[in-house]
């Protein structure tokens, strides 16, 4: 049974051939996400990219599915021939030969989850795969090569679906164009409702992996291609719409940073400019132009993005293995940025090519054959990888051992749950009350405020000094987290407002990840922030000191020492450490008062001697990643920090002891009285 659909009109994507504007909009796309990647300079939000292309499918697909539909021609079979001739032989080209390095240059534990992730490319579960894996301390992204195929996933679990729920609309509703455009409206929105309801629980990573809260994105391009609106003018109509669109793109993809506010809203002025985009250039001919033209450049990149999205991905998480720091210095990734678009060309050239056009697998019976076979030789081959990670060589068992911190249980050390890490945002009573007779102090901050309670606890006498606790995950001890757009943040703001309008502490230690509170434009914001912040504890008679910026290195610790350890080298402080907090701490000190109930530590002066920071405790990494300090590396810190903290105590102590003194004189005089 064939449905009938009835003419798309101007606004579809049914009635024109190749555009080559649309070629245009995928290099915007692939190109923001790939300097984003390799870290270019000013793109902060260029993961936006895969928004962009996700809008492209669903504009492309739609209207090529409605188009045949309405001839009559429509075929599932040819549907997803064509389909696995477009994703699948690129796709599966670069995983296999992503398994060479990997079985080499991975250590087991990597090993063991790439062929893991590899079999959930095959399955087109990669989304959810990486999807259970993701947390606030996961492994970083740069150590999970084939990571960015969570979209590849995404986009075929789309293409599953699409195709028979708009046959299905159509056939019901007699081809008429109407009631597809208002099912798909309502899908989309459904959709989007879902995401914003998966943000506001907390869960974003099940709105950022997961297909249905992202499938109103594929959906606003399908819109495009069915609604039958037309398309502006020629002239200044369609220029001011172009103009428009590539603003709605360019300002998430220069300003947007990652984090747990994503997709969500934030997502809306990416698709929306890829839709207006999409729906401005509808009917415009195409020009004949120089492939030296900034446009002719840009086409190119259009035509190999695909290869280009596949292959910059591991290539520069396996470049970045073959560095001892594990990071790459900025000539390093213009370098690997030419060869990933010399490989993407080959890739386009001699795979893709040869199989959309039918010169491989000529019939749909050959390639369907040959898509199963791939797909069984690349299953059989991660279980072939899983059994070899298994086994491994002296040298890879000492480098496990220190891989293994990567899989550090933070948990009991971090007081995760209680007084680190919440479901509301605040800590429970019990994290900030204090006791009498004793000095209490109050350790506020984030992640690197908690890393410091197992030391301090260590270095502090029990018996005269009571620890409390209030962090959050990304949360600045500031009064105005409003600015950090987070509702935990929020929240433990408000909490703290009202707890230190009822309660005196002795001594305030304030910590978090300065670097990235700091990071351009926001060192500003973050300063007035403090100042404010700071401000109020001083008026209040309260004493703050704040901890500087913690020892940070270029990538994951564990890894990088366990990578020396394979490679028979000496682990270099200076290569591993991240040089710019060391540059931060000098601007902290600068801009934040001196004075004022405010004490200052710089926490790299009290430990790198040098700016040689220590990196490991006897065998112990000082952190289980890039930051977040070990039990025992958090002892050797505050070991150091302590003697400095010592005084305040021991003054707020002698401070106790005179009051409880003279409330008992005062209490005997009364009495006498």
């Amino acid at each position: 049974m064939q449905p009938r659909f009835a003419s798309a009109g101007a606004g579809s994507a049914s009635g024109v051939g190749h555009r080559e504007d649309i070629d245009w909009l995928r290099a915007i796309a692939v190109l923001s996400v790939v300097a984003f990647h390799f870290e270019a300079p000013a793109i902060f939000g260029g993961f936006v990219g895969v928004d962009i292309f996700f809008v492209i499918s669903g504009y492309l697909i739609t209207g090529i599915i409605a188009a045949e539909i309405g001839a009559g021609r429509f075929s599932f079979v040819q549907f997803y021939e064509r389909r696995g001739r477009r994703l699948l032989p690129a796709l599966y080209a670069m995983v296999a030969f992503a398994a060479l390095p990997a079985s080499q240059d991975m250590l087991g534990s990597e090993r063991a989850e790439f062929f893991r992730s590899a079999a959930a490319v095959v399955t087109f579960t990669s989304n959810v795969f990486f999807w259970q894996q993701s947390g606030y301390f996961d492994h970083a992204a740069v150590e999970k090569p084939l990571l960015h195929a969570w979209s590849l996933a995404v986009e075929e679990q789309f293409y599953l679906v699409l195709p028979i729920v708009v046959w299905a609309v159509l056939l019901i509703a007699r081809g008429r164009r109407l009631a597809l455009t208002f099912t798909l409206a309502l899908l989309a929105a459904g959709s989007f409702a879902l995401g914003l309801l998966l943000m506001r629980e907390g869960a974003s990573a099940s709105a950022f992996f997961l297909s249905p809260p992202r499938a109103w994105e594929f959906l606003l391009g399908s819109l495009v291609a069915i609604s039958g609106l037309r398309a502006p003018r020629p002239g200044l109509a369609r220029r001011g719409a172009r103009a428009l669109s590539l603003l709605l793109m360019a300002v998430p993809i220069l300003a947007l940073r990652p984090g747990p506010g994503f997709p969500g809203v934030d997502a809306l002025a990416p698709c929306l400019g890829a839709a207006l985009f999409l729906w401005s250039g509808a009917g415009v001919a195409n020009v004949p132009r120089s492939p030296l033209s900034p446009l002719g450049v840009a086409a190119f990149f259009g035509r190999i993005s695909y290869s280009l999205y596949l292959w910059h991905w591991p290539l520069f998480a396996f470049a970045r293995f073959a560095k001892p720091g594990l990071a790459l210095d900025g000539w390093e990734r213009v370098a690997l940025f030419a060869l990933t678009v010399a490989v993407a060309t080959l890739s386009w050239r001699f795979i893709e090519q040869p199989f959309r056009h039918r010169k491989l697998a000529v019939t749909p019976r050959a390639a369907f054959g040959l898509a199963a076979l791939a797909s069984l030789l690349l299953l059989a081959g991660s279980g072939v990888g899983l059994l070899r990670a298994g086994a491994v060589s002296d040298a890879d068992r000492a480098a496990q051992r220190l891989d293994a911190y990567n899989a550090y249980d933070m948990k009991p050390v971090y007081r995760y749950g209680t007084c680190f890490t919440t479901p509301d945002g605040r800590v429970p009573e019990d994290c900030l009350r204090p006791v009498p007779g004793k000095t209490n102090l109050l350790l506020w901050g984030d992640s690197f405020a908690a890393h410091y309670y197992h030391g301090l606890k260590a270095e502090l006498d029990p018996d005269t000094v009571n620890i409390m606790q209030a962090s959050q995950p990304t949360c600045m001890p500031t009064f105005n987290a409003e600015t950090q757009g987070v509702a935990a943040c929020r929240a433990l703001a408000a909490q703290m407002r009202d707890y230190f309008a009822a309660h005196r502490p002795d001594l305030v230690v304030m910590s978090a990840d300065w670097l990235e509170d700091a990071r351009s434009p926001r060192f500003a914001g973050m300063v007035r922030d403090l100042r404010s912040t700071l401000s109020r504890l001083s008026d209040a008679g309260i004493p703050v000191v704040l901890l500087g910026p913690s020892v940070q290195f270029r990538a994951r610790l564990p890894s990088m020492l366990a990578r020396a350890t394979l490679r028979g080298m000496a682990p270099d402080p200076v290569a591993f450490v991240r040089s710019d907090i060391f540059a931060l701490d000098a601007a902290m000190q600068a801009a934040l008062p001196s004075g004022e109930g405010l004490s200052y530590i710089s926490i790299l002066s009290a430990v790198c001697e040098n700016s040689r920071c220590p990196l490991t405790v006897g065998d112990v990494p000082l952190s289980f990643d890039h930051a977040h300090l070990t039990a025992a590396g958090s002892q050797l810190v505050m070991a150091r920090i302590a003697p400095l903290l010592l005084p305040k105590t021991t003054e707020l102590s002698s401070r106790q002891q005179a009051d409880d003194r003279a409330h008992q004189a005062g209490g005997e005089g009364a009495g006498d009285d």
